[in-house]
């Protein structure tokens, strides 16, 4: 009779802990939702581009001008040429506008045609300067990879990509700050490409 409650006992236990397994694994994984797209990310990033960038810096007294004024094309525009600049050290010709209207849950789009390249940022009656700004960054990394050709056929695993490459081009500092609920990555997934990214330097 003992041996049967032992047995009993030990069936139990291996119970808990494989349940306590899933739970976590499954908790992890949604959290992580785009694990693999990020990992195919940095991997297409790394052969392209080689080590991540270093932090970007942006100009301060263009930031500060374009904090206390974030719909101003002007300023949007020039802070954009330095974001790309960062990314590689070109002539970079692409104007920003600031719109009051764009597609659903959109805060900013990237429109390429035969007459050129052009970035449009949504700015609301709530705009706040470091949400404007990361949304800029986003839509200045789809020119910079279109540009370098990098990409990927699936639009889903291109979305990833524009996200991923913001933090291997050395703008996690910004993407953090202003990204969350309106990337397409969401905090954590954020979080767990930067660490995956620090351990390549």
């Amino acid at each position: 009779m003992h041996l049967i409650e032992l047995l009993f006992h030990i069936l139990f236990t291996l119970f808990i802990i494989v349940m306590t397994i899933i739970t976590v694994y499954r908790k992890s994984s949604s959290a992580i939702k785009n694990h693999s797209e990020i990992q195919e990310s940095i991997a297409l990033l790394q052969n392209r581009l080689g080590k991540p960038k270093s932090e970007y810096f942006p100009d301060q007294s263009l930031y500060e001008k374009f904090s206390k004024d974030p719909e101003n094309n002007s300023y949007l525009t020039a802070l954009a040429y330095d974001i790309l600049n960062h990314c590689d050290n070109k002539q970079w010709d692409i104007p920003v506008c600031a719109v009051k209207q764009l597609g659903p849950n959109a805060a900013g789009q990237y429109v390429h045609s035969n007459k050129g390249s052009e970035i449009r940022i949504l700015i609301g009656d709530n705009a706040h300067d470091n949400i404007v700004f990361s949304v800029l960054i986003h839509e200045c990394m789809h020119h910079f990879l279109r540009t370098n050709d990098i990409s990927f056929m699936d639009s889903h695993k291109n979305e990833v990509l524009t996200d991923t490459a913001a933090l291997y081009l050395g703008f996690s500092k910004y993407m953090n700050k202003g990204y969350i609920g309106v990337g397409y990555l969401k905090y954590r997934e954020l979080l767990y490409a930067e660490k995956m990214i620090k351990t390549l330097n």
